[in-house]
């Protein structure tokens, strides 16, 4: 008679094949981590059979550490002291086992710095610096560890959009944590600068009933509402969600300028079985923009066109300069964990972008008149995203194995349309705005792109744990393809190119808390174009060794971490000096090399008292290869050789109503950009403290909060452009008084 098997055992016996074709051969006799070593006899009837089928599935589902707890984790991991993160391996690990440099920044510190966006995210976090890029009201650009880019910022592991105006800038409220990864992460995020990457890990659903309501008003204006809403849908706690909204207003520096935003990001979690939960994120922000969208208050040098003007004052027309950005982003993260070993997560986002910008710009001043040309850009984004990977838990001999297998795919495309067209002049003594603006409607000389970029990459990953070691050993294949046409002319530039990026790691646990640990990673970016022989170039590279050490005491709110780095920027486009005449060919020999320090710490150890404290020192950030004479050796421009920072408060993270008790909190902070050197290095720009301060009272289930950023209204330059004749400077001192209730 034939006999049919169970379907547990049906599945039993699928998952083994899974694991047998999904990685190499493993060891004869492989155990999921952590069991016991010794084998389980045969079973020799049905009851045994299923006893045993039984056993297993309580074994499983009382495994420590699967990929199906990683919300849990997380949310037990929200203090003010992080210790674990997954922007070093795509998984739930803790820091002292990460051979990285990763700093992570909690909602407690968001909250108690009263943070209004990145820049003051970031900005007691060691390697960053907003010193390269003015401050933008549209989106942010920094630089990590020297290296400047607008297109390392990803939300929970996946890459932001990003194409023309349509850049994806997420209100800070939106966040639970922002992690930053410095160095060169391509095995796990693809094409990237070198300098590193930022993730924003979004507020998910929550088990416990959350309620709170933020109202904020400060200087220039500023007013904003916000509420944070999470909980149990249905008594089994099977389905959970978050409601996450905010609606925000405020002047900018300029005259007749503005800002609005309003936000809303719901989330629902289902978890039909213990082994499986569905994550649905979803985001939608509108910016309106009106007049200036530079935050900075300019200041010109003495024989500049505009010296000698109030400085907030504003060169376009009133009613026709504006930016809007319409965000609408949906995803989820599927998580299952198939038996004792294996697990699976999926993580997809789609986003659609619209971004409409017009402004006059300011050519010419002469007896007073300002001659402006009129312009008007319109972009359209469509992304795709998706991460998958399989990890298994498993033991051989003496070594336990975390390991992944995955690929992850993006699909970006994007039109952005640059229509230029004459402008009445600008009277900068009698201001005669109200003049009539006609919209462009035609192609203006910068570059209409529509642009198609794809990549795919394959990784594999795989750390291993022995005695008092912890190893990690990682390769990663990549496709890019991108074809951008050029709107005007019909043209294409094309990139169809190839890179392995690969990481070894090696930690070691001291004991008592100290985990010294030395890494090699490798990242690469596609580079656009051809030599004088038409062979296309190779991705620009980057190659880091670091050496660091970790202190995380296990029973304490203490992390201190240092690394000594030497980080490479290869295959960088310089003068082919073949080059005669007018000739502008490039060749791939150029290169950038970085050395330096980092030292941070985060405290949460003693009554009421939290301390976060980073510095920097860069030595070395220079061409160090380039066949332009004029730039060999100098060094990079925008970057501190020194930097640090210090805050301290004694506000606690906020309770619960019915557990908050009446007092005050007081924070400061410190924060030090040393001096920096032009494009040239002819012009040295220099070093400013900068003061943070904030007063919290807690009464009656509320907390009030007072922060002020750059309390002395300090002004520091922040961009030299060598035969320009200006510079420009921080925002001045910005003041919001902050009032959340939870309940």
């Amino acid at each position: 008679m034939k006999r049919n098997m169970s379907r547990a055992v049906q599945k039993r016996l699928l998952y083994t094949l899974l694991g047998s074709s999904l990685l190499w051969h493993l060891p004869a006799l492989v155990y999921a981590a952590g069991e016991t070593r010794e084998p389980a006899p045969p079973a020799t009837h049905a009851a045994d059979e299923q006893a045993a089928e039984a056993t297993a599935g309580q074994r499983e589902f009382k495994l420590e550490g699967i990929e199906v707890t990683a919300n849990k984790a997380a949310a037990a991991d929200n203090g003010y002291v992080a210790k674990r993160s997954r922007a070093g391996t795509k998984i739930d690990t803790p820091l002292t086992e990460t051979a990285r440099s990763i700093s992570v920044i909690t909602r407690a510190q968001l909250d108690a710095r009263g943070v209004t966006d990145l820049f003051d995210v970031l900005g007691y976090t060691p390697g960053f610096s907003d010193a390269s890029y003015n401050r933008d009201s549209r989106f942010f650009r920094g630089s990590l560890r020297g290296f400047v880019s607008s297109e390392a910022l990803f939300t929970d592991g996946l890459r932001m959009a990003n194409g023309g105006f349509a850049i994806s800038s997420y209100d800070p409220y939106s966040f639970e944590r922002i992690e930053v990864l410095r160095g060169p992460a391509g095995i796990l995020y693809g094409a990237n600068n070198p300098g590193g990457a930022i993730n924003q890990v979004s507020k998910r659903p929550t088990s416990e009933d959350l309620r709170e309501i933020r109202l904020q008003a400060g200087n220039d204006d500023m007013r904003s509402a916000a509420i944070d809403l999470g909980g149990a849908v249905n008594e089994q706690g099977s389905v959970l969600f978050r409601l996450t909204a905010l609606t925000a207003a405020e002047d900018l520096p300029a005259d007749y300028s503005s800002a609005k935003r309003q936000m809303i990001a719901p989330a629902l979690t289902w978890q039909p079985a213990e082994d499986t939960s569905l994550t649905i994120l979803a985001h939608y922000q509108k910016d309106d923009i009106k007049g200036s969208y530079n935050s900075n208050p300019y200041r010109y040098l003495r024989g500049h066109k505009l010296y000698g003007y109030p400085v907030t004052l504003f060169y376009g027309e009133p009613g026709y300069d504006r930016f809007i950005r319409d965000d609408k982003q949906i995803g989820y993260v599927f998580e299952h964990r198939f038996n004792a070993i294996w697990s699976v997560t999926q993580s997809a986002r789609h986003a659609d972008i619209a971004a409409d910008f017009r402004y006059l710009s300011l050519d010419s001043v002469a007896d007073g008149i300002g001659k402006r040309t009129a312009y008007y850009s319109q972009t359209e984004l469509s992304s795709d995203v998706i991460d998958t990977h399989f990890q298994a838990k498993w033991s051989g001999g003496a070594v336990d194995h975390t390991t992944l297998l995955g690929f992850d795919y993006q699909n970006n495309e994007y039109r952005n349309v640059w229509l230029a067209g004459e402008a009445p002049d600008l009277n900068l003594n009698s201001l005669n705005y109200g003049q009539q603006v006609t919209v462009p409607t035609t192609l203006s000389p910068y570059t209409s792109p529509d642009v198609k970029m794809k990549q795919t990459g394959f990784y594999l990953q795989d750390q291993l744990k022995w005695g008092r070691w912890t190893a990690l050993a990682a390769g990663r294949y990549d496709r890019f393809d991108q074809d951008t046409r050029n709107i005007k002319t019909d043209a294409h530039t094309r990139i169809d190119q190839n890179a392995f990026t690969g990481r070894l790691g090696l930690v070691y646990d001291a004991g008592g808390g100290l985990f010294p640990y030395l890494s090699y990673d490798e990242s690469f970016e596609g580079q656009a174009g051809t030599d004088r022989y038409g062979n296309a170039f190779e991705p620009t590279t980057g190659r880091q060794i670091e050496l660091g050490v970790q202190y995380a005491p296990a029973n304490a709110s203490i992390r201190y971490s240092a690394a000594i780095f030497d980080l490479r920027q290869q295959n960088v486009l310089t003068a082919d000096p073949l080059n005669t005449g007018s000739e502008s060919f490039q060749v791939q020999t150029g290169e950038t090399a970085a050395r330096g320090l980092e030292l941070e710490a985060n405290i949460s150890a003693l009554k009421d008292l939290n301390i976060t404290a980073a510095y920097t020192y860069m030595p070395k950030h220079e061409v160090s290869k380039s066949n332009i004479a004029s730039r060999l050796g100098k060094r990079t421009e925008n970057v501190p050789r020194h930097s640090a920072s210090l805050w301290l408060d004694t506000a606690a993270p906020a309770a619960r109503a019915d557990k908050q008790a009446a007092g005050w909190g007081f924070g400061a902070g410190l924060r030090y950009i040393g001096s920096r050197q032009d494009y040239y290095n002819t012009v040295k720009m220099g070093g400013v403290v900068l003061t943070d301060a904030m007063v919290r009272y807690d009464a009656g289930g509320w907390r009030y909060a007072l922060n002020v950023h750059n309390l002395f209204d300090k002004e520091y330059v922040i961009g030299s452009w060598t035969g320009s004749s200006y510079e420009t400077v921080s925002p001045g001192r910005t003041v919001r008084l902050t009032a959340t209730h939870r309940w």
